[in-house]
């Protein structure tokens, strides 16, 4: 656990017991348009059988689970062992690795299985941790360091088309949570200056999907 984590490991692994449950219940906010959101994902990546695919923060593996079924070969990571546990439940044959994502930021060497380069990193709701600038250093790592050439990133995350549309959106809530959502104008913006290509699908009024080459 890193000092003053805001977000621990333990947080996830207490929620591991109900996540999908809590996909259900919360479908206003922050999963709206859950499903749909992951379909996007798969079909920004073109997915074949054999393609090698890396699943960042994979929680209880409904993203991977996607993947698997279409015949490709993944790779699985989650900073929470429990959460880990139930994606290993339900994908047997994909590899699997604990590993905090956030070390990457932090110039430590990765794990042996994330020790390559694949053709698709995927990652679901797990960038809004980061603020936009780590966001972005995060991504040009994992394009240069992870992702074969020719190859994709795809997030899904929580994200707004603009800053005032998200304050529009929170005034239904009375329990609001201020995390690091993503602003596709000024992501894309911050990205772009980064020298990466990146395009962006609104799935839900919260929720979207972010493609870089």
């Amino acid at each position: 656990m890193l000092p003053d984590d805001p977000f621990p490991p333990s947080d996830f692994d207490a929620w591991a017991d109900t996540y999908d449950q809590s996909i259900r219940e919360y479908s206003r906010f922050p999963f709206a348009g859950y499903e749909q959101v992951l379909q996007t994902v798969v079909s920004q990546a073109g997915p074949q059988p054999g393609m090698t695919v890396l699943d960042l923060g994979t929680g209880t593996a409904n993203l991977a689970l996607l993947f698997d079924r279409l015949g490709c070969q993944l790779t699985c990571t989650d900073f929470s062992p429990l959460m880990l546990a139930k994606a290993r439940a339900r994908l047997p044959n994909a590899h699997f690795a604990l590993h905090d994502l956030r070390t990457l930021l932090g110039g430590l060497p990765p794990p042996e299985a994330l020790d390559r380069r694949f053709e698709r990193i995927v990652s679901g709701y797990v960038f809004h941790h980061f603020e936009l600038q780590r966001k972005v250093l995060l991504c040009r790592q994992l394009l240069a360091r992870h992702l074969v050439p020719g190859g994709k990133l795809i997030i899904a995350d929580l994200s707004f088309p603009t800053f005032a549309a998200k304050e529009s959106f929170k005034q239904q809530f009375d329990d609001w949570e201020e995390e690091y959502y993503w602003f596709a104008d000024e992501s894309l913006s911050a990205l772009k200056a980064a020298g990466l290509d990146a395009t962006y699908i609104q799935v839900s009024a919260c929720a979207g999907v972010y493609t870089l080459r």
